[in-house]
């Protein structure tokens, strides 16, 4: 008879070591991306024996929000996930968002100070902080220095009258001067720089067709119509400008660290040129935790945000990932001041952080972002003018808003 109580002592300590605290994390990170965060994973894991943060790798960001929707109306989301802005709104007014803001007041060590402010004001919704940012970046431009001063331009051009200048004098080389595609978030930071706004929130009223935006709309455009900028969907633009068939690309911030050492010439990264205003728009997602998660996955995953969120952690995310740190007090560190130095022009871009901006982050603006997107797809095809294409869009948010 004690035998038998002596195994099923040892059974049950076996069935709880077995029931481990485990975290699950949805994201979209892959390639150098994917490999540092689950390399930082590994290293947490290893520092917290008592859980575990599983990395669930979904493919993409429309199969991400696909199967959030879908968790979430079966009363199955994971602990922890990526989410941006306007996912995050539909989520937390729905009641399935466990603010992070709670964890942040019982936390002591954790410095909310030290985040550059357009980071807490992207999380914080009718007051509360419900998410922490986790992957941030902002556009930039990439360009063949090489060719640049060829025609005689040593740096890249201030603002966006220079900048038609250049594309100008690019003409003649038998190259295309600048390749984009069809982008929202291009359109919105030059909107923000003319002085513009996208959505009135508070009235639900769409602003993006008011006069800042058929003058930026306008130039785009122009610059379509006079054969200097290529439209060019996806990211066939970075293989041209790697083959030299384009001298300046925008794009992410982020794709610094897929292209820095491809480049057969001199290839330079500059913030985008300058309107009358001094403003960029940050990109990426949040993290968020839900509600669901039993009190013992909310603490380990308040843990892991946590500790991915200091200053030293951030600095491990950026050299790999080329995503913005999201904390001042990184720009201070020895590994920072080394990675700026060997990336020139990198300084400058985490310094528009000061006058950085957001997308709106009401759930409205998920179908906004998508009728603005066809609007600028018909105005640079020329399918109407741009000042047509904006109204016709904004009518389209009114009466689905209404």
């Amino acid at each position: 008879m004690k035998k038998i109580w002596i195994f099923i002592v040892l059974l049950l300590l076996t069935c709880q070591k077995s029931e481990k605290n485990t975290v699950t994390f949805w994201h979209v990170m892959s390639g150098p991306l994917g490999t540092r965060l689950d390399e930082m994973i590994t290293d947490f894991n290893a520092q917290h024996p008592e859980g575990e943060v599983k990395s669930v790798h979904m493919g993409s960001y429309d199969a991400l929000v696909q199967k959030l929707m879908g968790a979430v109306a079966s009363n199955t989301p994971p602990v922890i996930s990526q989410m941006y802005e306007s996912w995050t709104d539909q989520f937390y007014e729905a009641g399935f968002l466990a603010p992070l803001g709670n964890f942040v007041a019982q936390d002591s060590m954790f410095d909310l100070e030290d985040f550059w402010p357009v980071f807490i004001e992207d999380n914080t919704y009718d007051s509360v902080l419900v998410t922490l940012p986790f992957n941030k970046s902002v556009p930039v431009f990439y360009y063949n220095h090489d060719i640049l001063r060829a025609v005689g331009v040593d740096t890249f051009p201030k603002d966006w009258n220079e900048f038609r200048d250049v594309c100008e004098r690019l003409r003649d080389t038998g190259v295309w001067a600048t390749s984009w595609p069809i982008d929202v978030w291009y359109f919105s930071t030059m909107l923000y720089q003319a002085g513009g706004e996208l959505y009135d929130a508070r009235n639900n009223e769409p602003r993006f067709n008011e006069e800042p935006g058929v003058e930026v709309l306008t130039f785009i455009v122009e610059l379509v119509k006079d054969s200097l900028l290529y439209l060019n969907p996806g990211f066939q633009r970075q293989v041209e400008f790697l083959s030299q068939r384009v001298i300046m690309i925008p794009a992410s911030v982020v794709s610094w660290a897929f292209i820095k050492d491809r480049p057969q010439f001199t290839m330079k990264v500059a913030p985008f040129p300058g309107g009358r205003e001094p403003a960029t728009v940050i990109a990426g997602t949040n993290i968020g935790m839900f509600a669901k998660s039993s009190p013992a996955q909310k603490r380990l995953a308040w843990e892991f945000i946590s500790w991915f969120l200091k200053p030293e952690n951030q600095m491990r995310w950026t050299e790999a990932s080329y995503y913005l740190p999201t904390r001042r007090s990184t720009l201070h560190l020895p590994a920072f001041l080394t990675f700026a130095q060997e990336n020139s022009g990198y300084l400058s871009i985490v310094e528009q952080l000061a006058n950085a901006r957001t997308e709106p982050k009401s759930k409205e603006w998920f179908s906004g972002r998508i009728y603005l997107n066809e609007a600028l797809e018909e105005a640079v095809r020329l399918e109407r003018t741009p000042g047509d294409a904006l109204d016709f869009a904004a009518r389209r948010l009114q009466v689905e808003v209404q």
